[in-house]
């Protein structure tokens, strides 16, 4: 406690991620090239006068920015890559106090090479949607493969929310033999016909319907092949994978952006009966945040008719989304609330002031 390691990595296409300027002395012109034409290097960048050296930046034709600090709750995660890259550079930031320090003893890397697909163009269509409200949204991958490549059978999808897949579709072909593979509250990974070099270009479609529940959120996608199990999950490339298409991206924007930060607050069953007989022994709260970014502090509370608070069911953060809590008819020492009905007051701080959403619920037994 008290120290810390953040590790953050960016990818490449070439050895060095700078790009280096010299004054050519017509006004305040600046060049990337040498007197000779090249491209200026950190070597020959070194090599000129100090009055021609006009500084170091960025490479962003070649280079991306720097990642998020990974998490590494489970010992693992991964690169933030959005195509095959040759490079990657590792950043770590270091923090500790007097009495504590980090250390850092090695960083593993898992790569595939050849890759599963030499280019992963994919979109997201529509564009927008209502927060909170289950839309129907199609997800346009274009793969290019090369001769060599892994190719892949399987598309990971991250949703903010659980989703049902619809459809598939390749090369404009309904396909009745694609699987769900996995579904749940983070997204899905649906099994379509396999896809190698033969089947370069033909757009694939996955049709899936999901809720959103802020400004900007991103459709973020991987392919694989099921049968290779331990190679790296490739990362899909945003950009214009159908020219038909409207949209080329995969954020997804709010038709109309509000203040509320509680939408549709659902309570099943209305009336439950804790009696241990496995039937309705419990009521399930879910309630959908939006708007929110970053985590805020929230509460789900319970009251009785005549406003007395009774207990806290939820305390904590959340950020847009889906939350949810249960409540089996007992206070904290176990023991079972009296018949009756009850309020569910769920609470929700922002720099705005506190928005709360209330629901009814009875218990009998």
């Amino acid at each position: 406690p008290g120290a810390k390691i953040e590790l953050s990595t960016r990818s490449g296409l070439d050895d060095d991620p700078n790009t280096y300027w010299r004054h050519t002395f017509r006004g305040d012109e600046k060049t990337r090239f040498d007197e000779g034409g090249k491209p200026l290097t950190l070597e020959t960048y070194d090599q000129l006068d100090r009055g021609q050296r006009a500084g170091i930046t960025h490479d962003t034709a070649n280079w991306d920015f720097w990642s998020s600090p990974f998490e590494f709750a489970v010992g693992s995660d991964q690169v933030q890559v959005d195509r095959p890259r040759r490079f990657v550079q590792v950043r770590a930031n270091f923090s500790s106090t007097a009495e504590v320090s980090g250390h850092l003893e090695h960083v593993q890397f898992a790569v595939s090479e050849p890759p599963v697909a030499s280019q992963a163009m994919a979109e997201i269509v529509p564009v927008s949607a209502r927060a909170g409200e289950e839309t129907e949204f199609t997800f346009k991958l274009l793969p290019r493969l090369r001769s060599g490549d892994l190719g892949f059978d399987t598309i990971e999808m991250q949703t903010p929310d659980s989703a049902s897949v619809l459809s598939v579709r390749v090369g404009g072909m309904d396909r009745a033999d694609f699987a769900v593979t996995r579904r749940d509250g983070d997204g899905f990974e649906v099994r379509i016909p396999r896809i190698d070099v033969q089947r370069t270009g033909e757009l694939v479609e996955v049709v899936f319907r999901t809720k959103i529940y802020k400004y900007g959120t991103v459709f973020a996608g991987r392919i694989f092949d099921s049968e290779r199990p331990h190679e790296v999950r490739q990362r899909v490339t945003e950009g214009d994978a159908d020219r038909l298409s409207d949209g080329n991206a995969l954020r997804v924007e709010l038709i109309d952006v509000t203040r509320e930060t509680i939408g549709a607050l659902r309570v099943s069953p209305a009336v439950f009966t804790p009696n241990g007989d496995g039937i309705n022994d419990e009521v399930r709260i879910e309630g959908d945040l939006l708007n929110l970014f970053g985590d805020v502090p929230v509460t789900i509370d319970l009251y009785d008719l005549a406003g007395r608070k009774l207990g806290e069911l939820f305390r904590g953060t959340a950020t847009s989304g889906r939350i949810s809590a249960s409540w089996n008819g007992r206070d904290v020492r176990g023991e079972l609330f009296p018949p009756g009905s009850y309020i569910l007051n769920l609470g929700v701080e922002t720099d705005r002031g506190k928005e709360t959403r209330r629901r009814v619920i009875s218990l009998a037994y």
